[in-house]
């Protein structure tokens, strides 16, 4: 979530910047798009980063859609969903093409500006971060999960599996209802203006609900999945070292993509938003042009990185585990590695629900 902007046909200055009047210490106009940040440039660097986020938009759109579109094959066709795992994975994977279906309006929007209408406008913009609200909750739903069958794999083998499953569906419906309810501000300040560079989709609150929401954002769709997703999967690779596994360096370096591609993804554009934060406070060192602008050009940048998260989780399930692997080259010999081979991977020096429940990272 970033600043409103109040789009309107100001002047330029001898620079090429647009600012809201000569007397003003700020030279800036607010960019057209719907997390809005004030983005200082000249008209042909505009239209240039313009066309470059559309591309890349264009970019994440492929890739994360083929990966989800296939991960869903996979798991309705093959793999079935009678397991928690597969039910959790089934919605972290509609939350990423909820996203990225989203993400295609956008992609027009930022060549040919906001096309759709107002109602577009508030639907497209409330329903593109119930898809980032939805997929960090799941997220670190599918984390505790694989912490909780690893690490506790003796009390969770002793829960009846559809009890199990209920559990699951339940978690499910409660994510979903409060990922909704997130995204209503989104939904509710969302509405379209007309400037000089034609009809806008903005989000438009004063500067005490843009913090609250700002603020909520950073701790309860960052600090906290972080936090939990670490400490969870730092337990999981101490038990794995209790577990005799021949492909032990694999599963650490799967469980580290996993952490940093979402530390890469989501650190920055966080900090980005909280420096944006603190400069709204007016602290002196940040209300200024100059850090302004360098935090627009940092917005241009972080929020593209934090968009391709919908990319990580296909890419990671795909190459970094065999469960889905074999379904993409079945004529290869990923596809040889059967379940029996699978069993016999791990063997445990202590707890054998450990080594068992600990051989579900190779499949992610």
């Amino acid at each position: 979530m970033m600043p409103p902007s109040n789009l309107t046909d100001w002047p330029k200055d001898s620079t090429g910047f647009y600012y809201e009047g000569s007397s003003t210490d700020y030279p800036y106009y607010y960019y057209p798009y719907y997390p809005d940040l004030p983005l200082p440039k000249p008209d042909d660097w505009l239209e240039t980063a313009g066309t470059v986020t559309a591309v890349f938009y264009s970019l994440i759109i492929f890739i994360s859609l083929t990966g989800n579109s296939f991960l869903l094959w996979v798991l309705v066709k093959h793999k079935g969903l009678e397991s928690s795992a597969n039910l959790l994975l089934l919605h972290l994977t509609i939350s990423d093409l909820i996203f990225i279906l989203t993400l295609v309006p956008w992609a027009v929007y930022h060549v040919e500006g906001w096309i759709f209408g107002e109602m577009a406008c508030k639907v497209f913009s409330g329903t593109i971060f119930l898809g980032f609200y939805s997929y960090m909750m799941f997220l670190t739903c599918m984390t505790i999960h694989r912490y909780m069958a690893v690490v506790h794999a003796l009390r969770t083998s002793l829960l009846d599996a559809r009890r199990g499953r209920l559990y699951t569906h339940l978690t499910c419906t409660f994510v979903w209802v409060a990922s909704a309810s997130s995204s209503l501000p989104e939904v509710l300040y969302s509405e379209t203006e007309t400037g000089f560079m034609g009809v806008s989709c903005n989000l438009n609150m004063s500067k005490e609900v843009e913090l609250i929401v700002n603020w909520l954002q950073i701790l309860l769709f960052f600090l906290i999945p972080f936090l939990v997703i670490t400490f969870c999967y730092a337990r999981i690779l101490m038990t794995i070292q209790s577990c005799q596994m021949r492909n032990r360096e694999h599963t650490v370096w799967l469980i580290l993509c996993i952490v940093v591609g979402f530390f890469i993804c989501w650190a920055p554009y966080n900090v980005t938003i909280f420096l944006h934060s603190l400069s709204a406070l007016w602290i002196p060192s940040m209300a200024t042009f100059a850090w302004e602008k360098g935090l627009a050009y940092a917005y241009y940048v972080t929020h593209i990185m934090a968009y391709s998260h919908c990319c990580l989780n296909p890419l990671i399930q795909i190459f970094g585990g065999v469960k889905f692997r074999r379904y993409l080259l079945p004529s290869s010999g990923f596809s040889r590695m059967s379940e029996r081979d699978r069993s016999h991977t791990f063997s445990s020096q202590g707890n054998p629900y450990q080594a068992s429940a600990a051989g579900q990272m190779t499949g992610v």
